[in-house]
């Protein structure tokens, strides 16, 4: 089709839009959309059709309005041929007829997360949009989100730049007190950074938000209102002692282990697992039996203890479609209790991070035939603090430290499509499970809906997270011998329990 042809049949596709009934307004839209956009770039001819579609938000209802805010934000960042962004500033002339939207009182759940999502790419009127903004009765997190993504780190103090790496899903969600940052005073680290580095991460975490505002606009212009926003961080899990955890350092699961460079037996010491064949040592370190070469690294000291109610809530809502709470922590645990049937031998905790739900296996199993395994060992030290008989374990998902078919079971949640190579992770799982042990698997499917596939990419992009079609994961599944017995799982989650045949 010609650009002027293209450009025909736009146009009368919005006279089409601006006519239609509440039945066919999302039938219509979403032809719309075809003839303007495509996975992340513009269509031919679509320049030329934007100041029709602005003409359209005076002449539609709300509903049409937050499906117009939707698209004009999708052109706001959508490519060009030679990957710059030939949209935006046609979009932008728009503003003086999306701040009267955001404000007026009439305004729906849909329309509020489009324009939010729409406004959100103009940080050069951020001062005008805020002020709009900030009468319209939005959430904290929706507001500190907007904030952050019109906030250009050329301008940002250092009060500001010091929350690089803390704003995701939104700044509010973390709420730093004054009494954490004077505890913390490595966590200024990011002002050290080079310019250019720490520009390119502000860039970053710019693009994860406005990924995020994007999912969220397009499920509410469909289904209306979204769960309520995070609250903060409650404190730390206090716990009871117990008896004191066994001096052993495999706390009596020295059969299941292996040394992971050479699958022989290990032996061990007050201090340290230790290979006889190939005389590798892995120390025991403050109660973590580390398998791992590397380093941990330097990590965010306050992450751990903001993870399960705000990046994880946040990672769940946009990867899992979420956002009207299908999914909530008390069908997690109820998926476990129905799906974890181990056989005889201790039972993994794979990417266990920090404990939540390894305290659901715990409860279910007992601490002492439970092992958590993660990378992270500042994660690690907020399992042990709640769960001091459970024996942690540093190391790798792709080289696991234990023998063929020692496993009773292996749990994996919510965490599979952050392992750089989860077919090679499935394939050591199958290696250490043993017949009739189960694999339980939370982790997310790539979004059938192409709009809301094209957010849930672009934070797996930013975040280095993938997806999972649920043939390629069941086939890996049979490779390394197992057979799924359960693949469920409402939006975009995908519940999976798997049996080693």
């Amino acid at each position: 089709m010609s650009e002027t042809s293209a450009i025909s049949v736009a146009h009368a596709t919005i006279d089409e839009f601006t006519g239609s009934i509440p039945a066919e307004l999302d039938g219509v839209f979403r032809r719309l959309v075809t003839e303007f956009w495509e996975d992340g770039s513009l269509v031919p001819g679509a320049l030329s059709g934007i100041p029709a579609l602005l003409d359209a938000l005076g002449t539609v209802p709300p509903a049409g309005q937050a499906r117009l805010a939707l698209l004009l934000g999708l052109l706001a960042e959508a490519a060009g041929p030679d990957g710059g962004l030939p949209a935006r500033e046609a979009v932008r002339a728009g503003l003086d007829r999306y701040l009267p939207l955001l404000r007026d009182d009439r305004t729906d759940a849909g329309r509020s997360a489009a324009l939010l999502f729409l406004l959100g790419h103009f940080p050069e009127d951020g001062a005008r949009i805020l002020a709009a903004a900030s009468g319209t009765g939005a959430d904290q997190d929706d507001l500190s989100r907007l904030a952050r993504c019109l906030q250009p780190y050329e301008g940002a103090d250092d009060a500001t730049r010091w929350n690089l790496g803390r704003v995701f899903p939104s700044p509010a969600v973390w709420g730093l007190t004054d009494e954490e940052r004077a505890a913390n005073p490595a966590l200024d680290q990011w002002l050290g950074l080079p310019a250019g580095r720490a520009a390119e991460l502000w860039a970053t975490e710019t693009r994860a938000l406005l990924a995020y505002s994007g999912a969220k606009a397009v499920w509410a212009v469909e289904h209306g209102a979204t769960v309520s926003p995070f609250v903060a961080p409650a404190p730390a899990e206090e716990r009871t002692a117990g008896a004191a955890p066994a001096a052993d350092v495999f706390r009596g699961h020295a059969e299941a282990f292996r040394c992971p460079r050479c699958l022989r037996p290990l032996t061990a010491d007050a201090e340290a697992a230790v290979c006889a064949d190939c005389s590798a040592a892995f120390p025991l370190v403050d109660g973590l039996l580390d398998f791992h070469d590397e380093p941990s690294g330097p990590s965010d000291p306050l992450l751990a203890g903001r993870y399960e109610r705000g990046l994880r809530a946040g990672f769940v809502r946009i990867m899992g479609a979420n956002w009207g709470g299908w999914v909530s922590l008390d069908d997690e645990d109820a998926y476990l209790a129905r799906h974890v049937r181990p056989t005889e031998g201790p039972v993994l905790d794979l990417a266990a991070g920090a404990g939540r739900w390894t305290g659901v296996l715990a409860r279910s199993l007992g601490e002492e035939r439970v092992i958590a395994l993660d990378l992270s060992a500042e994660m690690l030290a907020q399992l042990r603090a709640k769960l001091d008989r459970v024996l942690t374990v540093r190391g790798s998902a792709l080289e696991l430290p234990f023998g063929d078919a020692s496993l009773g079971g292996v749990n994996c949640w919510n965490a599979l499509q952050a392992i750089p190579d989860p077919e090679q992770a499935i394939r050591e799982v199958g290696r250490c499970l043993r017949p009739g042990g189960t694999f339980t698997v939370l982790t997310f499917r790539q979004a059938a809906d192409p709009l809301y596939r094209h957010f849930q990419r672009k934070l797996e992009r930013q975040a280095h997270r993938g997806s999972f079609d649920p043939e390629q994961l069941t086939g890996w599944l049979a490779d390394a011998g197992m057979t799924v017995r359960d693949l469920s799982g409402p939006g975009n989650f995908l519940f999976v329990t798997a049996v080693k045949e």
